[in-house]
């Protein structure tokens, strides 16, 4: 990638454009670029394929009902135990299932 600008930027917003989360207008500043930059493009195809491959190793069927209040709960003990802090919250939205 160049040293410009749009290319930082979309260092920056690569991730969420290959996931498909960027906002409508960004999205399509982001697209524009793409349109003129081989390097960007090869970037964000990059991001693409690593976000499809993880998207694959979820599990096909949900998992039992409070799996995740049994799991958060353990966490919590064992680092009480430990003498730490309980983990904050995920900041981004658990995906369940395949696509």
């Amino acid at each position: 990638m160049s040293s410009d600008a749009n290319c930082e930027k979309m260092r920056e917003i690569g991730a969420e454009l290959a996931l498909g989360v960027l906002p409508g207008r960004e999205r399509a500043e982001a697209v524009a670029h793409l349109d003129t930059c081989a390097d960007c493009r090869e970037f964000v195809r990059q991001l693409t394929l690593v976000g499809d491959r993880l998207i694959g190793l979820l599990p096909c069927q949900e998992p039992p009902l409070g799996f995740e209040t049994r799991v958060a709960r353990s966490l919590t003990q064992q680092a009480a135990a430990d003498g730490r802090t309980a983990a904050r919250a995920p900041a981004f939205p658990v995906l369940r299932g395949r696509a």
